[in-house]
């Protein structure tokens, strides 16, 4: 872990985590208030008047602040405990191939994925905590839009480390502007009984996540 990171606690996580959700909420409601002025302009008699572009462009922002909004519920149930989580079997190439399925065409996640690996593991948050780290790899990385994704299973834990770009000499903090795709996917992790670290340097990013898991046979 690198030194920037020793100081980081929960309180930390949770003021960086509000401060993402308030930027990425903004986005619909700034799309939203576009679209009713719009709509205004177009208006007659004072009402308002949406054709199919701006219809539908209303509808995607809503669903926007929708999702934004069930996140956060989710996020604070897991937080608090109020939240109970499947625990498996999960087979792992399955989860990052429906992970690629959230992040496509948007993101490409480069992987070597060996076949058969199973855990303990929530399946549908699995396969959110992987997209959302991916999209979070990417956000504060190199953003080309590839993210390497490789796979270490241990004996109690399975590292799934995502990268882009190539490490700098500075480190810089994990932060807001990694998205609160991060953060939630960091407490679905977390409330799966695992970890997760972040090292960013300018134009790199390693996310780092363990999950628990037993080799079979003792072998990885």
């Amino acid at each position: 872990m690198a030194d920037h990171e020793k100081s980081y606690d929960e309180e930390y996580y949770r003021r960086e985590a509000m401060g993402a959700f308030a930027h990425e909420v903004r986005t619909p409601l700034t799309s939203i208030r576009m679209v009713m002025e719009l709509g205004r302009r177009q208006s007659t008699g004072g009402r308002l008047a949406l054709d199919r572009e701006l219809s539908e462009m209303l509808a995607t922002s809503v669903d926007g602040l929708q999702r934004l909004a069930d996140d956060l519920q989710e996020a604070s149930r897991l937080e608090r405990g109020k939240m109970v989580l499947g625990h498996g079997p999960c087979d792992l190439a399955a989860a990052i191939a429906a992970a690629e399925d959230l992040t496509r065409p948007q993101i490409v996640i480069e992987r070597a994925v060996q076949p058969g690996i199973e855990g303990p593991w929530d399946a549908a948050r699995l396969v959110r905590a992987i997209a959302g780290f991916v999209e979070s790899a990417n956000r504060i990385g190199d953003g080309t839009g590839v993210v390497s994704l490789t796979v270490a299973p241990g004996a109690d834990s399975l590292v799934l480390r995502f990268t882009s770009g190539k490490p700098g000499p500075e480190g810089l903090p994990v932060a807001a502007d990694a998205g609160f795709a991060f953060f939630r996917s960091r407490l679905f992790v977390l409330a799966m009984g695992g970890s997760v670290e972040c090292v960013r340097s300018e134009r790199h990013a390693t996310i780092r996540a363990a999950v628990p898991y037993a080799a079979q046979g003792g072998q990885p």
